[in-house]
């Protein structure tokens, strides 16, 4: 099954994506883990399930949770176009929480960003990647927050 949603006001091939709370991901490459301008890596692949995929507006965010409920990434990209979604004959809803791993192209004539999440294959342009992580707080950090 594909899905196809485009808007004929905007061209293929637009600028190059800006990366905003996270390193720039290696170009041109799969990617299975994303790294925090402080440095933190995740582990999309190995150690998180996908929860969420939202499609609103021009965005698409990917929100992934840690296997152990400790940490939450969100994966957005703002300025989505062009966008094809591809649902193998093969599908299974046990794919529904893996990541499978992620590309981003330089500028050219091809669609800048590859997601394979969820066992389905997401084919887009977008304007930017904004990454935004955060952690459950630790039983003490809890303990002090409720104490006062």
């Amino acid at each position: 099954m594909t899905f196809v949603l485009s808007s004929k006001f905007f061209e293929s091939g637009g600028s190059d994506v800006k990366f905003i709370g996270l390193k720039e991901p290696r170009m041109d490459a799969p990617n299975i883990e994303i790294e925090t301008l402080e440095g933190l890596v995740i582990d999309l692949y190995n150690e998180n399930d996908l929860r969420t995929v939202v499609r609103r507006s021009d965005e698409l965010a990917f929100e992934f949770e840690s296997v152990d409920g400790s940490t939450t990434a969100i994966m957005k990209f703002v300025g989505v176009r062009d966008l094809v979604v591809v649902q193998p004959e093969d599908w299974h809803p046990g794919e529904g929480n893996q990541i499978e791993d992620y590309l981003i192209r330089r500028k050219g004539p091809w669609k800048h960003v590859v997601f394979k999440a969820g066992g389905l294959e997401y084919e887009f342009n977008a304007a930017e990647l904004r990454v935004v992580v955060s952690t459950a707080p630790t039983s003490v950090q809890a303990e002090t927050t409720s104490d006062g």
